[in-house]
């Protein structure tokens, strides 16, 4: 295991983010958030996508955030929880990934069925389109007044 690698398991395991990615030992990207916008503004971030590949760490992967690691080149992902469609498009995109625990499907808050995010991009494969779709349906639930801004931990 690399310098990073550990560095984003720790950093993750430890709550001190739910998102970050690292390079050389450093932390990169670290922001606490819920649900996927953490990762949606971090693969929109100018800063991360000019840096490079990074070894990445989020508490929970979904499919959605698989799709979006993909766009952003992750040299490898860490999880607390991924699922087996996670698992299934990082397998395939090559990218390296690492979990404490597997899941089947990511649910909503309410855990009444699955997640809004999941559902959106249920028949996507192209990374772009998934970035757009949950774009949308991520201001869908904003406008509906459930608004999970990320907040920026220290870099």
């Amino acid at each position: 295991m690399t310098e990073s690698e550990q560095l984003v398991q720790t950093t993750i395991r430890s709550g001190d983010a739910t998102l970050c990615g690292a390079d050389g030992g450093t932390l990169v990207c670290q922001l606490i958030s819920t649900g996927i916008r953490a990762l949606v503004a971090a693969v929109e971030d100018e800063r991360v996508a000019s840096h490079g590949p990074l070894d990445w760490g989020d508490k929970l992967v979904g499919r959605a955030a698989a799709l979006l690691f993909t766009l952003v080149h992750a040299r490898s992902v860490f999880a607390l929880k991924m699922s087996t469609g996670a698992q299934d498009v990082l397998r395939e995109a090559g990218i390296p990934f690492a979990y404490d625990a597997v899941i089947l499907d990511v649910l909503n808050r309410a855990r009444t069925g699955p997640c809004p995010m999941e559902e959106a991009v249920s028949g996507i494969t192209e990374p772009l389109a998934a970035l757009e779709t949950l774009k949308q349906a991520s201001q869908a639930l904003s406008d509906a007044g459930h608004d999970n801004t990320p907040k920026r931990g220290s870099t």
